[in-house]
Protein backbone atom coordinates (compact mmCIF):
# COMPACT_ATOMS: atom_id res chain seq x y z
CA UNK A 1 0.00 0.00 0.00
CA UNK A 2 2.85 2.38 0.82
CA UNK A 3 4.49 1.87 -2.56
CA UNK A 4 1.15 2.23 -4.36
CA UNK A 5 0.52 5.52 -2.59
CA UNK A 6 3.97 6.82 -3.50
CA UNK A 7 3.60 5.79 -7.13
CA UNK A 8 0.20 7.49 -7.25
CA UNK A 9 1.79 10.67 -5.92
CA UNK A 10 4.45 10.51 -8.60
CA UNK A 11 1.91 10.05 -11.39
CA UNK A 12 -0.60 12.67 -10.21
CA UNK A 13 1.70 15.25 -8.61
CA UNK A 14 3.62 17.98 -10.38
CA UNK A 15 6.92 19.52 -9.46
CA UNK A 16 7.18 23.25 -8.64
CA UNK A 17 7.38 25.62 -11.60
CA UNK A 18 10.89 26.67 -10.57
CA UNK A 19 12.09 23.21 -11.57
CA UNK A 20 10.81 23.46 -15.18
CA UNK A 21 13.57 22.99 -17.76
CA UNK A 22 14.88 26.12 -19.48
CA UNK A 23 13.98 26.55 -23.20
CA UNK A 24 16.58 25.32 -25.64
CA UNK A 25 19.20 27.84 -26.78
CA UNK A 26 18.04 27.90 -30.45
CA UNK A 27 14.47 28.68 -29.40
CA UNK A 28 15.70 31.61 -27.32
CA UNK A 29 17.62 33.05 -30.32
CA UNK A 30 14.60 32.75 -32.63
CA UNK A 31 12.44 34.52 -30.12
CA UNK A 32 14.85 37.45 -30.10
CA UNK A 33 15.29 37.73 -33.89
CA UNK A 34 11.74 37.03 -35.08
CA UNK A 35 8.65 38.33 -33.27
CA UNK A 36 6.48 35.90 -35.25
CA UNK A 37 8.04 32.87 -33.54
CA UNK A 38 6.62 32.29 -30.07
CA UNK A 39 8.69 30.36 -27.51
CA UNK A 40 7.25 27.04 -26.39
CA UNK A 41 5.25 27.17 -23.17
CA UNK A 42 7.12 25.70 -20.21
CA UNK A 43 5.97 22.24 -19.16
CA UNK A 44 6.19 20.46 -15.84
CA UNK A 45 8.87 17.80 -15.62
CA UNK A 46 7.75 14.21 -15.92
CA UNK A 47 8.58 12.09 -12.88
CA UNK A 48 9.66 9.08 -14.96
CA UNK A 49 11.44 10.99 -17.70
CA UNK A 50 14.96 9.65 -18.20
CA UNK A 51 14.34 6.73 -15.81
CA UNK A 52 17.51 4.66 -15.65
CA UNK A 53 19.17 1.92 -13.62
CA UNK A 54 22.35 2.76 -11.73
CA UNK A 55 24.45 1.00 -9.08
CA UNK A 56 26.14 3.29 -6.61
CA UNK A 57 25.75 2.39 -2.94
CA UNK A 58 22.80 0.16 -3.91
CA UNK A 59 21.14 -1.01 -7.13
CA UNK A 60 18.79 1.87 -7.95
CA UNK A 61 16.20 3.26 -10.32
CA UNK A 62 16.47 7.04 -10.78
CA UNK A 63 14.76 9.75 -12.76
CA UNK A 64 16.66 12.98 -12.33
CA UNK A 65 16.11 14.51 -8.91
CA UNK A 66 12.40 13.74 -8.71
CA UNK A 67 12.48 9.99 -8.15
CA UNK A 68 14.89 7.50 -6.57
CA UNK A 69 14.33 3.97 -5.34
CA UNK A 70 17.14 1.81 -3.95
CA UNK A 71 16.92 -1.96 -3.54
CA UNK A 72 18.61 -3.31 -0.41
CA UNK A 73 19.41 -6.76 0.98
CA UNK A 74 21.27 -8.08 4.03
CA UNK A 75 22.34 -11.65 4.66
CA UNK A 76 24.13 -12.96 7.77
CA UNK A 77 25.17 -16.57 8.35
CA UNK A 78 26.65 -17.65 11.70
CA UNK A 79 28.79 -20.60 12.73
CA UNK A 80 28.56 -20.80 16.55
CA UNK A 81 29.97 -22.73 19.49
CA UNK A 82 28.15 -21.93 22.76
CA UNK A 83 30.03 -22.47 25.98
CA UNK A 84 27.03 -23.09 28.28
CA UNK A 85 25.91 -26.29 26.45
CA UNK A 86 22.28 -25.39 25.62
CA UNK A 87 20.01 -28.17 24.34
CA UNK A 88 19.08 -28.41 20.66
CA UNK A 89 21.34 -25.49 19.74
CA UNK A 90 22.19 -25.32 16.00
CA UNK A 91 25.83 -24.49 15.41
CA UNK A 92 25.11 -23.24 11.89
CA UNK A 93 22.40 -20.64 11.39
CA UNK A 94 21.11 -18.23 8.75
CA UNK A 95 20.79 -15.45 11.29
CA UNK A 96 19.27 -12.80 9.06
CA UNK A 97 17.93 -12.46 5.53
CA UNK A 98 16.38 -9.05 4.97
CA UNK A 99 15.20 -7.28 1.82
CA UNK A 100 13.86 -3.79 1.35
CA UNK A 101 13.46 -0.65 -0.67
CA UNK A 102 14.20 2.94 0.23
CA UNK A 103 13.99 6.11 -1.79
CA UNK A 104 12.82 9.64 -2.35
CA UNK A 105 10.03 11.35 -4.30
CA UNK A 106 10.15 14.99 -5.43
CA UNK A 107 13.24 15.57 -3.25
CA UNK A 108 11.28 16.02 0.00
CA UNK A 109 9.36 12.78 0.61
CA UNK A 110 11.51 9.84 1.71
CA UNK A 111 10.44 6.28 2.47
CA UNK A 112 11.79 2.91 3.54
CA UNK A 113 10.28 -0.58 3.69
CA UNK A 114 12.22 -3.56 5.07
CA UNK A 115 11.03 -7.09 5.78
CA UNK A 116 12.87 -9.93 7.44
CA UNK A 117 12.65 -13.23 5.57
CA UNK A 118 14.68 -15.05 8.22
CA UNK A 119 15.71 -14.04 11.73
CA UNK A 120 16.46 -16.23 14.73
CA UNK A 121 14.33 -14.23 17.20
CA UNK A 122 11.20 -14.74 15.10
CA UNK A 123 11.82 -18.11 13.43
CA UNK A 124 9.19 -19.86 15.49
CA UNK A 125 5.91 -18.10 16.25
CA UNK A 126 5.85 -19.98 19.55
CA UNK A 127 8.77 -17.89 20.72
CA UNK A 128 7.08 -14.55 20.28
CA UNK A 129 3.63 -13.08 20.77
CA UNK A 130 4.22 -10.66 17.90
CA UNK A 131 6.44 -12.66 15.55
CA UNK A 132 4.66 -11.54 12.37
CA UNK A 133 4.89 -7.90 13.36
CA UNK A 134 8.58 -8.25 14.12
CA UNK A 135 9.27 -9.48 10.60
CA UNK A 136 8.51 -5.97 9.36
CA UNK A 137 11.46 -3.74 10.24
CA UNK A 138 11.69 -0.10 9.16
CA UNK A 139 8.42 0.84 7.43
CA UNK A 140 7.98 4.60 7.33
CA UNK A 141 7.45 7.78 5.31
CA UNK A 142 9.32 11.00 6.10
CA UNK A 143 8.75 14.62 5.09
CA UNK A 144 12.08 16.41 4.68
CA UNK A 145 11.53 20.09 3.91
CA UNK A 146 14.01 21.48 6.43
CA UNK A 147 17.15 20.15 8.07
CA UNK A 148 15.97 21.65 11.34
CA UNK A 149 12.69 19.68 11.51
CA UNK A 150 11.84 16.49 9.62
CA UNK A 151 8.75 14.39 10.38
CA UNK A 152 8.72 10.57 10.25
CA UNK A 153 5.63 8.35 10.58
CA UNK A 154 5.50 4.54 10.65
CA UNK A 155 7.55 1.81 12.29
CA UNK A 156 11.18 2.51 13.11
CA UNK A 157 13.63 2.58 16.01
CA UNK A 158 12.70 4.58 19.08
CA UNK A 159 15.41 7.26 19.50
CA UNK A 160 17.18 5.81 22.51
CA UNK A 161 20.67 4.32 22.87
CA UNK A 162 23.82 4.53 20.78
CA UNK A 163 24.30 0.79 20.27
CA UNK A 164 20.65 0.00 19.54
CA UNK A 165 20.19 2.84 17.03
CA UNK A 166 23.27 1.72 15.07
CA UNK A 167 22.48 -0.39 12.00
CA UNK A 168 22.66 -4.19 12.32
CA UNK A 169 25.14 -4.50 9.46
CA UNK A 170 27.42 -1.75 10.82
CA UNK A 171 28.19 -3.16 14.27
CA UNK A 172 31.76 -3.70 15.46
CA UNK A 173 30.77 -7.06 16.99
CA UNK A 174 28.51 -9.93 15.98
CA UNK A 175 26.07 -9.25 18.82
CA UNK A 176 24.92 -5.99 20.34
CA UNK A 177 25.84 -5.07 23.88
CA UNK A 178 23.56 -6.18 26.73
CA UNK A 179 22.57 -2.53 27.17
CA UNK A 180 21.43 -2.31 23.57
CA UNK A 181 19.72 -5.70 23.53
CA UNK A 182 17.69 -5.55 26.75
CA UNK A 183 17.43 -2.00 28.11
CA UNK A 184 17.06 0.02 24.88
CA UNK A 185 13.55 -0.14 23.36
CA UNK A 186 14.26 -0.91 19.63
CA UNK A 187 11.50 -0.53 17.01
CA UNK A 188 7.86 0.46 17.42
CA UNK A 189 5.05 2.29 15.61
CA UNK A 190 4.93 6.03 16.16
CA UNK A 191 5.68 9.55 14.95
CA UNK A 192 8.96 11.41 15.38
CA UNK A 193 10.43 14.84 14.67
CA UNK A 194 14.19 15.13 14.20
CA UNK A 195 16.67 17.65 12.89
CA UNK A 196 20.16 19.10 13.05
CA UNK A 197 21.86 22.45 13.59
CA UNK A 198 25.35 23.93 13.23
CA UNK A 199 26.40 21.61 10.39
CA UNK A 200 25.47 18.48 12.38
CA UNK A 201 27.11 19.87 15.50
CA UNK A 202 23.78 19.43 17.34
CA UNK A 203 21.22 16.73 16.48
CA UNK A 204 17.91 15.81 18.10
CA UNK A 205 15.16 13.18 17.82
CA UNK A 206 11.87 13.14 19.73
CA UNK A 207 8.59 11.30 19.36
CA UNK A 208 5.64 9.27 20.65
CA UNK A 209 5.25 5.52 20.18
CA UNK A 210 2.43 3.02 20.79
CA UNK A 211 4.56 0.77 23.02
CA UNK A 212 8.10 0.67 24.35
CA UNK A 213 9.76 -1.30 21.61
CA UNK A 214 10.30 -4.90 20.57
CA UNK A 215 13.13 -5.55 23.04
CA UNK A 216 10.60 -5.34 25.89
CA UNK A 217 8.09 -7.82 24.42
CA UNK A 218 7.97 -11.57 23.80
CA UNK A 219 5.67 -14.51 24.42
CA UNK A 220 6.43 -14.29 28.16
CA UNK A 221 6.83 -10.52 28.51
CA UNK A 222 4.00 -8.03 27.96
CA UNK A 223 5.99 -4.79 27.84
CA UNK A 224 4.73 -1.22 28.23
CA UNK A 225 2.34 1.11 26.43
CA UNK A 226 2.59 4.79 25.43
CA UNK A 227 6.22 5.88 25.20
CA UNK A 228 7.73 9.33 24.81
CA UNK A 229 11.42 9.38 23.90
CA UNK A 230 13.98 12.09 23.23
CA UNK A 231 17.63 11.84 22.15
CA UNK A 232 20.22 14.54 21.53
CA UNK A 233 23.84 14.32 20.32
CA UNK A 234 26.51 16.94 19.76
CA UNK A 235 30.20 17.55 19.14
CA UNK A 236 31.17 20.00 21.92
CA UNK A 237 34.92 19.70 21.17
CA UNK A 238 34.67 20.22 17.42
CA UNK A 239 36.88 23.35 17.63
CA UNK A 240 39.81 21.28 18.90
CA UNK A 241 42.02 19.29 16.59
CA UNK A 242 42.47 16.05 18.52
CA UNK A 243 38.88 15.64 19.75
CA UNK A 244 36.81 17.30 17.04
CA UNK A 245 35.17 13.95 16.25
CA UNK A 246 34.04 13.26 19.81
CA UNK A 247 30.23 12.99 19.79
CA UNK A 248 28.38 12.98 23.11
CA UNK A 249 24.78 11.79 23.40
CA UNK A 250 22.00 11.67 25.93
CA UNK A 251 18.50 10.18 25.91
CA UNK A 252 15.42 9.80 28.08
CA UNK A 253 12.22 7.78 27.63
CA UNK A 254 9.03 7.56 29.69
CA UNK A 255 6.66 4.60 29.34
CA UNK A 256 3.29 3.87 30.90
CA UNK A 257 3.24 0.28 32.20
CA UNK A 258 -0.04 -1.35 33.24
CA UNK A 259 -0.56 -4.40 35.47
CA UNK A 260 -3.74 -5.44 33.63
CA UNK A 261 -2.09 -8.28 31.63
CA UNK A 262 -1.58 -11.64 33.32
CA UNK A 263 1.97 -11.80 31.98
CA UNK A 264 4.96 -10.12 33.64
CA UNK A 265 5.69 -6.75 32.09
CA UNK A 266 9.19 -5.95 33.43
CA UNK A 267 12.48 -6.19 31.59
CA UNK A 268 14.53 -9.39 31.41
CA UNK A 269 18.16 -10.43 31.26
CA UNK A 270 19.57 -13.12 28.96
CA UNK A 271 22.99 -14.36 27.96
CA UNK A 272 24.57 -13.24 24.69
CA UNK A 273 24.50 -16.27 22.40
CA UNK A 274 22.23 -18.96 23.85
CA UNK A 275 19.85 -16.33 25.30
CA UNK A 276 19.56 -18.21 28.59
CA UNK A 277 17.35 -16.17 30.95
CA UNK A 278 19.34 -15.23 34.06
CA UNK A 279 16.76 -12.67 35.28
CA UNK A 280 13.02 -13.24 34.82
CA UNK A 281 10.83 -10.15 34.29
CA UNK A 282 9.09 -8.78 37.39
CA UNK A 283 5.45 -7.69 37.68
CA UNK A 284 5.55 -3.89 37.50
CA UNK A 285 2.94 -1.12 37.34
CA UNK A 286 3.31 2.63 36.86
CA UNK A 287 6.03 4.48 34.99
CA UNK A 288 9.13 3.07 33.34
CA UNK A 289 11.93 5.63 33.22
CA UNK A 290 14.89 5.11 30.92
CA UNK A 291 17.88 7.47 30.93
CA UNK A 292 21.20 7.05 29.20
CA UNK A 293 24.36 8.76 28.04
CA UNK A 294 27.04 7.79 25.52
CA UNK A 295 30.20 8.93 23.79
CA UNK A 296 31.54 8.02 20.35
CA UNK A 297 35.02 8.99 19.11
CA UNK A 298 36.93 8.08 15.96
CA UNK A 299 40.41 9.28 15.05
CA UNK A 300 42.14 7.84 12.01
CA UNK A 301 42.08 4.01 12.27
CA UNK A 302 41.03 4.09 15.95
CA UNK A 303 37.54 4.08 17.46
CA UNK A 304 36.14 4.29 20.98
CA UNK A 305 32.58 3.97 22.27
CA UNK A 306 31.04 3.90 25.73
CA UNK A 307 27.44 3.94 26.95
CA UNK A 308 25.50 3.81 30.23
CA UNK A 309 21.75 3.11 30.62
CA UNK A 310 19.57 3.08 33.73
CA UNK A 311 15.96 1.85 33.88
CA UNK A 312 13.61 2.24 36.84
CA UNK A 313 10.25 0.41 36.93
CA UNK A 314 7.48 1.40 39.38
CA UNK A 315 5.77 -1.43 41.28
CA UNK A 316 2.63 0.33 42.41
CA UNK A 317 0.00 -1.83 44.15
CA UNK A 318 2.12 -4.97 43.77
CA UNK A 319 2.38 -5.96 47.45
CA UNK A 320 0.23 -8.51 49.34
CA UNK A 321 -2.06 -5.74 50.60
CA UNK A 322 -1.80 -3.80 47.32
CA UNK A 323 0.89 -1.62 48.82
CA UNK A 324 3.62 -0.09 46.67
CA UNK A 325 6.92 -1.96 46.45
CA UNK A 326 10.38 -0.57 45.78
CA UNK A 327 11.31 -0.01 42.14
CA UNK A 328 13.05 -2.57 39.97
CA UNK A 329 16.38 -1.06 39.00
CA UNK A 330 18.26 -2.12 35.89
CA UNK A 331 21.55 -0.70 34.70
CA UNK A 332 24.04 -1.58 32.00
CA UNK A 333 27.18 -0.11 30.56
CA UNK A 334 29.91 -0.97 28.10
CA UNK A 335 33.16 0.39 26.73
CA UNK A 336 34.72 -0.76 23.45
CA UNK A 337 37.74 0.00 21.33
CA UNK A 338 38.60 -0.77 17.72
CA UNK A 339 41.74 -0.48 15.59
CA UNK A 340 41.91 -0.93 11.81
CA UNK A 341 45.34 -2.51 11.57
CA UNK A 342 45.56 -2.02 7.80
CA UNK A 343 45.43 1.76 8.32
CA UNK A 344 42.03 2.46 6.80
CA UNK A 345 39.95 5.22 8.35
CA UNK A 346 37.53 3.98 11.01
CA UNK A 347 33.98 4.45 9.75
CA UNK A 348 30.60 2.75 10.13
CA UNK A 349 30.18 1.16 7.67
CA UNK A 350 33.88 0.71 6.95
CA UNK A 351 34.86 0.66 3.29
CA UNK A 352 38.45 -0.43 2.53
CA UNK A 353 40.53 1.94 0.43
CA UNK A 354 41.67 -1.06 -1.60
CA UNK A 355 39.02 -3.73 -1.41
CA UNK A 356 38.77 -7.06 -3.18
CA UNK A 357 38.09 -6.54 -6.92
CA UNK A 358 39.41 -2.99 -6.55
CA UNK A 359 43.13 -3.61 -6.53
CA UNK A 360 43.55 -4.70 -2.92
CA UNK A 361 42.90 -7.34 -0.29
CA UNK A 362 40.50 -5.45 1.99
CA UNK A 363 40.84 -4.23 5.58
CA UNK A 364 41.41 -5.96 8.93
CA UNK A 365 40.19 -4.63 12.27
CA UNK A 366 40.64 -5.83 15.86
CA UNK A 367 38.10 -4.96 18.57
CA UNK A 368 37.49 -5.50 22.28
CA UNK A 369 34.46 -4.76 24.47
CA UNK A 370 33.53 -5.10 28.12
CA UNK A 371 29.86 -4.81 29.03
CA UNK A 372 27.65 -5.66 31.96
CA UNK A 373 23.94 -5.82 32.78
CA UNK A 374 22.54 -5.98 36.33
CA UNK A 375 19.07 -6.10 37.94
CA UNK A 376 18.35 -5.19 41.56
CA UNK A 377 16.13 -3.12 43.86
CA UNK A 378 16.14 -1.40 47.25
CA UNK A 379 15.82 -3.82 50.18
CA UNK A 380 12.39 -4.33 51.71
CA UNK A 381 11.24 -5.91 54.98
CA UNK A 382 11.29 -9.47 53.59
CA UNK A 383 14.53 -11.30 52.75
CA UNK A 384 15.47 -11.31 49.05
CA UNK A 385 13.73 -13.80 46.73
CA UNK A 386 14.09 -14.72 43.07
CA UNK A 387 10.37 -14.80 42.15
CA UNK A 388 8.65 -12.17 39.99
CA UNK A 389 6.67 -10.60 42.88
CA UNK A 390 9.41 -10.51 45.54
CA UNK A 391 9.37 -7.49 47.82
CA UNK A 392 13.15 -7.57 48.05
CA UNK A 393 14.64 -8.50 44.70
CA UNK A 394 17.50 -10.98 44.68
CA UNK A 395 20.02 -9.23 42.38
CA UNK A 396 21.70 -10.81 39.42
CA UNK A 397 23.87 -9.73 36.53
CA UNK A 398 26.03 -10.76 33.61
CA UNK A 399 29.58 -9.59 32.91
CA UNK A 400 30.81 -10.07 29.35
CA UNK A 401 34.16 -9.69 27.61
CA UNK A 402 34.15 -9.87 23.80
CA UNK A 403 37.29 -10.07 21.64
CA UNK A 404 36.90 -9.75 17.88
CA UNK A 405 38.59 -9.66 14.50
CA UNK A 406 36.75 -8.16 11.52
CA UNK A 407 37.68 -8.60 7.87
CA UNK A 408 36.17 -6.20 5.31
CA UNK A 409 36.61 -7.58 1.80
CA UNK A 410 34.86 -4.54 0.29
CA UNK A 411 31.83 -2.40 1.05
CA UNK A 412 29.50 -5.38 0.53
CA UNK A 413 31.21 -8.33 2.24
CA UNK A 414 32.42 -8.71 5.84
CA UNK A 415 33.56 -11.60 8.05
CA UNK A 416 33.54 -11.30 11.86
CA UNK A 417 35.06 -13.60 14.48
CA UNK A 418 34.20 -13.14 18.18
CA UNK A 419 35.31 -14.88 21.36
CA UNK A 420 32.87 -14.18 24.22
CA UNK A 421 33.41 -14.77 27.95
CA UNK A 422 30.40 -14.51 30.27
CA UNK A 423 29.98 -14.81 34.02
CA UNK A 424 26.57 -14.83 35.77
CA UNK A 425 26.60 -13.35 39.26
CA UNK A 426 23.99 -15.65 40.89
CA UNK A 427 25.12 -19.31 40.90
CA UNK A 428 21.54 -20.64 41.07
CA UNK A 429 20.58 -18.74 37.90
CA UNK A 430 23.71 -19.53 35.94
CA UNK A 431 23.63 -21.86 32.91
CA UNK A 432 26.74 -23.64 34.22
CA UNK A 433 26.45 -26.14 37.08
CA UNK A 434 29.04 -24.53 39.33
CA UNK A 435 28.33 -20.94 38.28
CA UNK A 436 31.71 -20.58 36.62
CA UNK A 437 32.45 -18.33 33.66
CA UNK A 438 32.12 -19.81 30.17
CA UNK A 439 33.46 -19.03 26.69
CA UNK A 440 31.60 -19.10 23.40
CA UNK A 441 32.67 -18.28 19.84
CA UNK A 442 30.98 -17.24 16.62
CA UNK A 443 31.94 -16.51 13.02
CA UNK A 444 29.56 -14.37 10.97
CA UNK A 445 29.60 -14.08 7.17
CA UNK A 446 27.79 -10.96 6.00
CA UNK A 447 26.71 -9.69 2.59
CA UNK A 448 24.98 -6.36 2.12
CA UNK A 449 23.70 -4.55 -0.95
Amino acid sequence: MLLALLLSMMLDGAAPADDAPAPAADVQVQAQTSPLVKPAAPTSPEPFKDLKFVWREHPSLRAGRNFRIDFTAKMQYDVRDPGDDPQDFPTGELHRLRVGVEGEVFRHIQFQVERELKEREVDNSQNNSNSEGKLWKDVYVEANYSNKAQVRVGKFKIPFGLDETSGEAELDFVYRSLAGSYLSPARDIGVMVHGRFFKRGLNYWGGWFQQDGENARSKKVEGGDDTFAFRVTGTPLRKTRAFRNVEVGGNVALTSVSDEPFLPNGLRGRTVMSQYTFFDPMFVNGTRLRVGTDVDWTQGPMGLRAEYIYVGDDRNDQGIGNEDLNDVQSNAWYVLGTWVVTGDKKERPLEPKKGVFRGGLGAVEVAARYDTLRFSGKPGIDPPFRNSRAETIYPNGDKVVTLGVNYYANRWAKVQFNMIREHIEDIERSPTVDGSAFWSSVVRFQLQL
